[in-house]
């Protein structure tokens, strides 16, 4: 576990997780979203670390992050899951999905 501003907070290896370093379904989306949703509920925080996944699909992100960010308030998802090692086009393509809901 690592710490932020004090407060515990889950690191979630999301290649190790998942078992891949494409995340191209909505299958993989929803799998993640529930344990995010999890998180959420709890009022637990999370770190998800990126690294040494090499896709992310607009259809992995948008069933994960889209339905997320339509689903709960802002700051509560800002507070609560912290996002790390996003590389290549995969920044981009988070970006896009959460402008475009």
């Amino acid at each position: 576990m690592s710490t932020v501003s004090d407060f515990p907070m889950t690191r979630i290896r999301v290649h190790d997780w998942m078992s891949t370093d494409i995340l191209g379904s909505r299958e993989q989306g929803r799998r993640l979203r529930g344990l995010l949703v999890d998180h959420i509920h709890r009022q637990d925080p999370v770190t998800l670390d990126f690294r040494q996944i090499d896709v992310m699909t607009s259809a992995f992100a948008d069933e994960c992050f889209g339905k997320l960010w339509d689903s709960f308030d802002h700051q509560v998802i800002r507070r609560t899951i912290v996002l790390t090692g996003l590389s290549g086009n995969n920044p981009a393509i988070f970006r896009f999905v959460l402008r475009h809901r």
